[in-house]
């Protein structure tokens, strides 16, 4: 389940207010539950034709409504009148993309029913509070720099695992060199499309640098490189025997070649590459605030989701217990300041039980580090779904997830 919510402050949302909002959104084709009670009501009361819906939304203290929107009938807009003058609007939905969608829908609604700019009443939209806290205190503190806007330098899930195993090919000039028919041999458990993909993509990115050559058929030998393939079809074009086995060298092995970018060499010697795969995957989840600076502290980097803050750090090459006790005395610190906290440790290999007792998640082997952040995001989504709304919401202890249809 995703929800997105937004707080509109306005002098006041007075039940006359509320009753005309909902029923203009009910013309809107919006189906909602203050609506239903309402004509239940009406179906034992007395003066049926009497009783205005805003004697119904009165009597609701706090007042709620659960919302069908027209468009995505899976998804759900409930409303949570918190104060005299502050409405909570949240939207529920079993993907990201659709939450946005009505929720982009429902203000427009709004602002049509109100007849005022709805950006001029919002004091928060999704966190959006504690990111601007997040970049303003969080950031600082850790000594992460940036704004937490920063964009991973290797993007593809597989680049970093490709560079590391990059690391122990043989040297050509000084660097680590593969052929493009020996991509397999990095990472034998994907397909061949991907690799390729991924290699394309460092490439790009500048990671990598590719290389069109000659080989000597029988002793494997170079007979040239050029990263221009127009430069490498002109050699081929040349009356010229291989001066190895004295076939013409039109006849010779053409192949491409991927060499370790010169700056990437640092890169792949530390720990960085696993944090930005951390960020990356973030990122993709759907995490708009994230910093990195590796190597600086018992901190690698942080991120603000659905007002949990994550602290993560990147282990390669063993973990110690002392590793789990500092980033575990960090997050402490940060939840006295009043911040929810979700303290993660991925290291490349397996790490000693005795962590597990800390309170830290753990990330044993890049392989399971997307689930494990995906778990992580959910939880946080479950936590912001208890301090989104009050106990009394639980209409007769439904969940809110339970308020979405099932899958067909």
């Amino acid at each position: 389940m995703f929800i997105e919510y937004v707080d509109f402050k306005r002098p006041a949302w007075d039940a006359d207010t509320l009753a005309s909002m909902l029923e203009r959104l009910q013309e809107s084709g919006y189906q909602g539950f203050t609506r239903e009670l309402h004509h239940v009501i009406g179906r034992f009361t007395t003066g049926v034709g009497e009783r205005p819906l805003t004697r119904t939304v009165g009597g609701a203290t706090p007042f709620m409504d659960v919302l069908i929107p027209p468009a995505q009938s899976r998804a759900r807009v409930i409303l949570h009148h918190r104060a005299p003058e502050m409405l909570r609007v949240v939207i529920a939905g079993r993907f990201q993309h659709e939450v946005r969608m009505v929720g982009t829908a429902f203000k427009l609604h709004l602002e049509s029913v109100l007849g005022t700019r709805l950006d001029d009443l919002i004091v928060d939209e999704s966190g959006r509070a504690s990111l601007d806290r997040f970049r303003r205190d969080v950031v600082p503190a850790l000594q992460l720099g940036g704004n937490g806007e920063r964009t991973a330098e290797i993007r593809h899930p597989l680049g970093a695992q490709l560079l590391r195993a990059m690391r122990h090919q043989p040297a050509v000039r000084g660097r680590p060199t593969v052929l493009g028919s020996q991509l397999a041999t990095l990472v034998p458990e994907r397909s061949a499309d991907q690799t390729r993909d991924a290699m394309d993509q460092l490439v790009a990115e500048g990671a990598l640098e590719r290389w069109h050559i000659v080989l000597c058929r029988e002793t494997g030998q170079w007979l040239t490189s050029t990263p221009n393939a127009d430069e490498l079809r002109k050699f081929l074009a040349l009356t010229l025997e291989c001066p190895h086995c004295g076939r013409r060298v039109s006849d010779e092995q053409m192949e491409t070649a991927y060499r370790l970018g010169e700056h990437v060499q640092a890169y792949v010697s530390d720990n960085r590459w696993i944090c930005d795969l951390i960020e990356a995957g973030l990122r993709r989840l759907g995490v708009e605030a994230v910093a990195v600076r590796p190597g600086t502290g018992p901190v690698d980097g942080a991120a603000c989701y659905q007002g949990t803050l994550i602290l993560f750090r990147a282990k390669e090459n063993g973990v110690e217990a002392a590793d789990f006790a500092q980033l575990r005395d960090r997050a402490r610190q940060f939840e006295a300041e009043g911040w929810r906290v979700s303290p993660l440790l991925v290291a490349d290999r397996s790490v000693p039980p005795e962590g597990r007792e800390m309170g830290v998640t753990v990330v044993e082997g890049m392989g399971t580090l997307d689930v494990i952040l995906d778990q992580t995001l959910r939880a946080a989504r479950d936590a912001t779904v208890e301090t989104l709304l009050p106990a009394s919401f639980r209409l007769g202890t439904i969940p809110l997830a339970d308020l979405l249809p099932p899958d067909d």
